[in-house]
């Protein structure tokens, strides 16, 4: 039978489970409290094979491709000791079955509006949902889904008001840098550099632009800090030429300051009508590498699960189920990574050399749990 649905929040998970959603016949509205369609948050996302997976059977595989890259390797390196491990991303791909790119967040988001748009979904600008209109959508649909982020979710406040976003002692500065002919860049490689509390991670998309992070530990927020090019200049002036160079050629208006924050695991993601999904659920720290690969898995599951569950409470508790240990997993695997970089001195992080076979099989194998 056909619901009717009610969605808060167009991000990468409201967005993508609007759309699977709406192709199996629901009604669906989407009720975002920016004005416009677009992303004001992060630069770029690396996408994952599990990610890939979600969007070939959203059918939006071609146009990603048209807007991303592909680097075949993932190489870290030690401000001290030089290369200290590779990842090779072409076995990582044969061991999943499916590729993994890397793509501007403006343009997935792009897609993921123009395929919402594409099946039906009506999406309602400039209507910031609080716990009196949380109300009224509850009254007005058979299901509220809280797709409403990290930072301030409505409706993870309404089904678990003792969950807040926890500040896990670092900033990241985020940008776009686009190169000149003169000065390419590596489109091959991801590069992940580590100093002493301080990382910066480059991802091309091609020989011509990339999107990058800053890091560094940082015990006090500051609120409304935007760090500039310069001090980024400044704090980076003895890295490797890589990096000053991305820094040289940023695109200013991509800017953007992050005082980074995760979830703890939460014991409930629904309450009644509502749910919350992707980051409103089970946000993690940017270091895990997955927060809009596991927004798309979560879409996708509960679409699948729509099909298989005739009452709400099943279908809500079938789905927390089926996410929450890998969700759980990814959460802290982000918080181990933050800690070895941001806060244990770089003398005393393990040595790591480059991923093995069988490690590779064993990431891949967790990526895709579930999805094949």
């Amino acid at each position: 039978m056909s619901k009717r649905i009610a969605i808060v929040g167009a991000g990468v998970a409201g967005l993508a489970f609007a759309t699977l959603a709406a192709k199996q016949g629901n009604q669906v509205d989407i009720f975002e409290r920016r004005s416009q369609a677009g992303s004001d948050l992060g630069a770029g996302v690396t996408l994952w094979p599990n990610a890939i997976f979600v969007l070939t059977q959203m059918g939006l595989l071609k146009a990603i491709q048209k807007a991303s890259g592909e680097p075949m390797t993932m190489t870290r390196y030690d401000l001290t000791t030089g290369v200290q491990g590779e990842l090779s991303l072409r076995g990582l791909n044969q061991s999943a079955g499916f590729n993994t790119l890397t793509i501007l967040r403006r343009d997935l988001m792009a897609i993921l509006f123009a395929g919402a748009d594409q099946a039906g979904v009506q999406i309602h600008f400039g209507e910031a949902i609080n716990l009196d209109k949380l109300s009224e959508l509850e009254n007005q649909y058979d299901w509220v889904i809280g797709a409403d982020g990290r930072m301030s979710s409505t409706l993870r406040k309404k089904i678990s008001p003792v969950s807040q976003p926890v500040y896990q002692g670092f900033v990241n500065v985020i940008g776009i840098s686009h190169s000149s002919p003169i000065r390419p860049l590596n489109s091959q490689s991801i590069q992940d550099y580590w100093g002493d509390g301080e990382r910066f991670g480059i991802v091309p998309i091609d020989a011509s632009a990339c999107f990058w992070a800053a890091g560094w530990a940082e015990v006090e927020k500051q609120p409304n800090r935007m760090f500039t090019l310069s001090e980024l200049g400044e704090r980076f002036r003895e890295w490797p030429s890589e990096v000053l160079t991305v820094l040289q050629q940023a695109e200013q208006s991509s800017l953007h300051t992050v005082y980074v924050h995760d979830l703890d695991p939460m014991t409930s993601w629904y309450r009644g009508k509502c749910m919350v999904i992707g980051d409103a659920a089970h946000a993690a720290l940017p270091t895990s590498g997955q927060g809009a690969c596991q927004a798309l898995e979560d879409a996708w599951w509960l679409a699948k699960l729509m099909q298989e569950e005739a009452t709400t409470d099943r279908l809500f508790a079938r789905f927390q189920q089926q996410r929450l240990e890998k969700t759980v997993a990814i959460q802290m695997t982000g918080r181990h990574i933050a800690q070895a970089i941001f806060h244990t001195p770089a003398n005393q992080r393990p040595a790591q050399g480059s991923v093995t076979e069988a490690s590779l099989d064993a990431m891949a194998a967790f990526w895709m749990t579930g999805l094949v």
